[in-house]
């Protein structure tokens, strides 16, 4: 009897040590408040022609950093989006300041409608109508945004502590696909697609401190955050709400939101303010729902991988055509007006977009890719079908907005994605369909064989793929 004690005791000895002897890992989370502080004109819509009105919400700028030694840093800021020169300028003071390698940052935002325009984010919205005053402005609160980014990851580099990291997989219902088609199979204009493709995973990650208590929350959902509509007031709308209420579920943490593939994909209902309340909410109650469970914990830190690769354009018009169009005085006549500066300034129009694409992943546990632009939800339907959906988060509106990145199929129905959005961002044209297989390769070599998908492996629950 007492060598089976003995051998009993050994064996739950085995099965409590890698816990005991896991190391902790240095955490750090923190928010500043970035709500301007002067009138400043909004992104989003092309129709607004003044700035913004007054202030339903604040607006913040989430950083979580993590490792003691060349740390990964993510921050979340309710904005629109991010464009390379502002990642850029952050990535510079980050690095002089803290030592934060420029590959260990993720720049993302939450994608409000509602949030300040940047320097240089889709520069044709507001180039070619913007007053001086109000280029002033939007100067101004760009460089003070900057050093408010950089604030909120020096906070959070201070302020790490031993923690342990894990994650779930919950669930969110409120996205459809926006993109309405005809019978013909081309695009009719926005709506509720109801067969559309659409992703309803919510990834989440929790750091919790030696004492078991969330110090930090990070969820992820794939839809557009315009539940406000036109509305010209700042507000953090869905995503800025379920920031809010994970962290009055969780007092003392801080919540940092990102959005996955949605570009296709918007929330229903839309209308208002309670709309947007209620879409928070859902997010918050589904991370709340999975905690009360048990989480997969994560070990280390992550290793980091990056890889830029170059996205081809069709063909660009001849001078002729840009020198006729240039005579509008509308979106199309200043798009116009800026590929004739390209002329000559190269003697040519660019063909190729660069993009960026990284990768954070824990061992074999969990994969995070991050991805640049406005990204349609094929990808992430495609992604977790040929990878392991069980280990994979998808985060797009990442480090840079060189605007809509559309698949193969969203190219072929044609449509705001594949074809006017262009015009917003200053590309000369649609991209070519091989896009799609260009950047689904390039995601699945910087994984690696590890996380390919498992022989047999049945479709995801919270994936609806086209019609299915």
């Amino acid at each position: 009897k007492l060598k089976q004690h003995t051998a009993l005791l050994f064996c739950c000895l085995l099965l409590l040590t890698p816990a005991i002897q896991a190391d902790p890992v240095a955490v750090g989370a923190a928010k500043v408040d970035v709500t301007p502080t002067h009138p400043v004109a909004l992104a989003g819509y092309g129709g607004r022609t003044q700035e913004h009105e007054g202030v339903d919400t604040k607006i913040w700028a989430r950083a979580l950093a993590i490792g003691a030694k060349d740390p990964a840093v993510i921050i979340a800021v309710d904005n629109c989006g991010i464009p390379a020169s502002v990642t850029r300028a952050v990535a510079a003071k980050l690095q002089k300041g803290h030592g934060v390698k420029p590959a260990n940052l993720v720049l993302a935002v939450t994608h409000t409608h509602n949030a300040p325009s940047l320097r240089d984010y889709a520069v044709v919205v507001w180039g070619g109508r913007a007053t001086p005053a109000q280029k002033a402005n939007m100067n101004k609160y760009t460089d003070w945004l900057i050093d408010r980014i950089v604030e909120a990851a020096a906070s959070a580099l201070k302020a790490r502590q031993p923690a342990s990291l894990s994650w779930g997989m919950g669930r969110a219902d409120f996205g459809g696909n926006r993109r309405v088609i005809n019978n013909d199979g081309r695009w009719a204009g926005f709506g509720f697609q109801r067969d559309g493709p659409v992703d309803h995973s919510l990834p989440f990650l929790v750091a919790k401190d030696a004492a078991g208590k969330p110090v930090a929350i990070w969820a992820n959902y794939a839809c557009h955050c315009t539940t406000l509509g036109g509305r010209n007031r700042i507000c953090g709308d869905w995503a800025g709400f379920a920031g809010e209420d994970i962290e009055k579920d969780h007092p003392g943490s801080v919540s940092v939101v990102t959005i996955g593939c949605g570009a296709d994909v918007g929330p229903q209902p839309s209308g208002g303010m309670a709309d947007a309340k209620s879409h928070g909410r859902k997010i918050a109650a589904g991370v709340a729902a999975v905690m009360k469970k048990a989480l997969k914990p994560l070990a280390g830190t992550p290793a980091i991988r990056q890889k830029t690769i170059q996205l081809p354009l069709e063909k660009p018009a001849d001078r002729a055509h840009w020198e006729a169009t240039a005579k509008r005085n509308d979106f199309h006549g200043y798009q116009a007006k800026l590929m004739l500066e390209q002329l000559e300034k190269n003697g040519k129009i660019q063909e190729f977009v660069p993009y960026t694409v990284s990768t954070w992943t824990f061992r074999k546990d969990l994969a995070l890719v991050f991805l640049p632009g406005e990204v349609v939800v094929d990808y992430a339907v495609r992604l977790k079908t040929e990878l392991d959906y069980n280990r994979l988060w998808i985060n797009a509106w990442c480090n840079d907005m060189p605007g809509y990145i559309p698949s193969r199929r969203v190219l072929k129905e044609g449509g705001y994605e594949a074809d006017f959005s262009q015009v917003y961002y200053a590309l000369p044209g649609r991209y070519k369909p091989e896009l799609e297989d260009l950047l689904i390769t390039t995601i699945r070599d910087l994984l690696g064989p590890d996380y390919l998908a498992p022989k047999g492996q049945k479709p995801a629950g919270f994936l609806r793929i086209g019609g299915k």
